[in-house]
């Protein structure tokens, strides 16, 4: 892995608000969607002591619903990608790799915000919160 882009683009991944996630649906097609992006250091203080530790394999990590049909996509087709745009300074970074859904609490909880209540009235507790993370084998 170039160490020269794989600077660059974390630089981006920490500073633009959104990022595109791409799984492939049931029917074989790419479905992209914009996420928030936990990574972004303005939008997301609290997280980055936690999203840092990740910084090496560039690991990425995504709040969504459980019921929502890119989770079905996940559970079926694994793989997936991540771009980041910074429509400013017109640079972009694609990070692929294998996504999962993942029900550990620890990674829960140090992912969880208030703000979240928005999304899932019910709390960390809500059956419907959903953490995604992509592991990175491509950038």
């Amino acid at each position: 892995m170039n160490k020269q882009i794989f600077s660059q683009g974390l630089d981006i991944i920490n500073r633009v608000e959104l990022v595109y996630l791409t799984t492939i649906n049931l029917d074989g097609y790419p479905s992209t969607r914009a996420m928030l992006n936990l990574r972004n250091k303005n939008q997301f203080p609290q997280l980055v002591s936690f999203m840092s530790q990740f910084d090496e394999n560039l690991t990425l990590f995504f709040t969504t619903n459980r019921s929502t049909a890119k989770v079905i996509d996940i559970i079926n087709n694994s793989k997936g990608s991540a771009y980041f745009c910074d429509i400013v300074s017109k640079q972009g970074f694609l990070v692929q790799g294998e996504i999962e859904v993942v029900d550990d609490n620890a990674i829960k909880e140090a992912i969880w915000l208030d703000d979240w209540f928005t999304y899932f009235p019910e709390g960390i507790e809500s059956v419907d919160f959903t953490i995604l993370r992509l592991n990175a084998k491509n950038i």
